[in-house]
């Protein structure tokens, strides 16, 4: 009898799950989309799902790894603009395309750091912090390029275009090896630990023996090194960068990481809620491309699913709470 309350107790909790609800929000939108537009399940419309989903999974993997810690990054959009043009400026100008990448892969992490070591030098919110860089990476960018797309003219394509046997995409799996990395990450390194432990309590983490401080910038890095990969792919699948070329990607982000059960409030979450966020977000994107409707909706839609997923959470905890009296 225990052993069957305990099983029945684990799957319950797998179907109440965050990720398995947003499963089932994905499959729902799938089935209805094609029964309207039987065109919905083919391997293309998959194949551009999965495209967007690229960029977006591996900046909101790093998202991931802030809001579970207690922090934010708002500047994310303004960096995939800054990194993305610098990378496209020093290839068009004759470098070595794998070194221009791993330079704007550095750049994102330089610019990451920066924006955690502020928020500890100004002992401020990183929202705030991040708010004022994101603006001075934007200006940068604007000034780099005089306000003009840098396109590359076919240049930078081979991240993009390789296919593993001729047909699995690179770029699907760098997705989920990012997703990979960031959930071993959090589940099995002290690194991981950290996370949840400051997310939890700063202070307490602080108390026992975690240098928070030293931690915060780690975290902010391991974002920028996320987010500089994703600009890498994104440069080679668009093959054209300007300083807007990230803008709204922080909220599409966040927004995943949200939708996919992390608490923003710090200490709870986990990447693989943030990886069906991202599917779902991507899918309704597409979907409502696919369906005609009006572009203007997709931002309604996005805001809508986020304030659903708030509501799924905040029901769950009542129900928690309401069972432990």
């Amino acid at each position: 009898m225990a052993k069957t309350a305990e099983k029945n107790g684990r799957a319950a909790k797998i179907l109440t799950s965050q990720p398995f609800v947003l499963f089932v929000f994905i499959i729902a939108v799938s089935i209805i989309t094609n029964a309207i537009n039987p065109r919905f399940l083919t391997w293309s419309t998959i194949n551009s799902v999965m495209s967007q989903a690229t960029t977006l999974g591996l900046i909101a993997c790093g998202a991931t790894i802030l809001v579970i810690s207690g922090h934010f990054d708002i500047s994310v959009g303004r960096m995939v603009g800054l990194c993305t043009c610098t990378m496209a400026i020093l290839i068009n100008s004759g470098m070595n395309e794998v070194l221009a990448g791993l330079l704007g892969v550095g750049l994102c992490i330089l610019c990451s750091v920066i924006n955690g070591s502020l928020s500890i030098l100004f002992n401020a919110p990183t929202m705030i912090v991040t708010l004022a860089t994101g603006s001075i990476y934007y200006s940068i960018a604007l000034i780099m390029t005089k306000g003009y797309m840098q396109t590359l003219y076919g240049k930078f394509r081979f991240l993009a275009s390789f296919r593993f046997f001729g047909r699995i995409p690179f770029l699907y799996l760098m997705l989920l090896v990012g997703f990979v990395f960031v959930f071993l990450l959090l589940r099995h390194t002290r690194t991981g630990r950290e996370v949840y432990a400051i997310g939890t309590n700063a202070r307490s983490a602080y108390l026992s023996g975690i240098n928070v401080n030293l931690c915060r910038v780690k975290f902010f890095a391991l974002s920028g090194a996320l987010i500089g990969f994703a600009c890498m792919f994104m440069l080679s699948r668009v093959s054209a960068a300007q300083a807007t070329s990230g803008d709204g990607m922080e909220l599409e982000a966040i927004g995943a990481v949200v939708i996919g059960g992390s608490s923003i409030n710090g200490g709870k979450g986990g990447v693989v809620g943030t990886f069906f966020g991202v599917i779902l977000l991507s899918m309704i994107s597409t979907a409502i491309n696919m369906l005609h409707i009006n572009a203007f909706y997709e931002y309604f839609f996005y805001g809508l699913v986020i304030l659903i997923a708030l509501a799924i959470t905040a029901l769950r905890e009542y129900a928690v709470r309401k069972q432990r009296g």
